[in-house]
């Protein structure tokens, strides 16, 4: 398996964010990094925990979600600044 820092390092950049997830980085426990219009449905399997995901078209406060629920039942949580 790769190491991330190389992963990152030498991508080709990817589509533009839509509906649909795009995945960025995965590895045996799931989706690490990943970017939509959508944040991903409560209780979806196949996000990580501590998954990221950048909510594309999301406005302060609602653009960085972690997943602080399981690889099989995910639940996406806004990360804020104060």
């Amino acid at each position: 398996m790769g190491h991330i820092h190389y992963d990152l390092q030498t991508m080709v950049p990817g589509p533009a964010a839509s509906a649909n997830v795009v995945q960025v980085y995965a590895n045996e426990d799931g989706i690490l990094i990943a970017y939509g219009n959508t944040v991903p449905t409560d209780a979806t399997a196949g996000y990580a925990i501590g998954c990221l995901f950048m909510h594309t078209d999301g406005g302060d406060g609602t653009a960085l979600y972690v997943n602080e629920g399981t690889a099989a039942s995910c639940d996406f949580n806004a990360i804020t600044v104060a």
